[in-house]
């Protein structure tokens, strides 16, 4: 003789399957979408070396400056320490790389108002090609890549139903390199 559930326990376990099915599929597909853009992130040559090449580029600068400029130097010490910081960092610091764009201006400024260095025709055309590699690093297609991966990942988070689910699930925005 069979026993027979009761029908409300048949539909209590068949919402459970669905809720499970519901949860594990957003949380496995918005985790997968997360990994393809974070390997944009890490990947060799991807946005974080870029950031260390501009970061090295920064160190480059500091060596010419001390060439021309006491050790002491507050605006040296500053590009310094935010090139080695960029140069370590293992997530995505857009902020960091604002304030190296900003040591790196105020540097150019300076070297250009000091004699030593406007007597210098090797280190000007070195400053010149040092700020070119900056520039086109910070624009170049890993960049808009990464850029355009993560505001597809954020807009998909921004799903109303999916996205607010994923979002318990422990799922959050990437963060836009600007």
């Amino acid at each position: 003789m069979k026993t027979k559930l009761p029908t409300a326990l048949c539909v209590l376990i068949a919402l459970a399957l669905v809720a499970f099915g519901l949860l594990y599929g957003t949380w496995s597909g918005f985790r997968e979408d997360r990994a393809q853009v974070d390997e944009l992130l890490a990947m060799e040559n991807g946005l974080l070396d870029v950031l260390g090449y501009r970061a090295a580029d920064g160190l480059n600068l500091c060596a010419v400056a001390k060439r021309h400029l006491p050790s002491g130097d507050e605006t040296l010490q500053r590009l310094e320490k935010v090139s080695r910081q960029l140069q370590q960092a293992d997530t995505l610091h857009a902020s960091l790389d604002d304030e190296l764009t900003q040591a790196v201006e105020e540097m150019a400024r300076k070297l250009k108002e000091t004699e030593s260095f406007l007597q210098s025709g090797r280190d000007q055309r070195y400053l010149e090609m040092l700020l070119a590699d900056l520039g086109s690093l910070r624009t170049s297609d890993v960049v808009t890549a990464y850029n355009q991966a993560a505001e597809s990942f954020n807009r998909q988070l921004d799903a109303p139903f999916s996205g607010m689910l994923a979002g318990l699930l422990g799922i959050v925005k990437c963060p836009l390199y600007q």
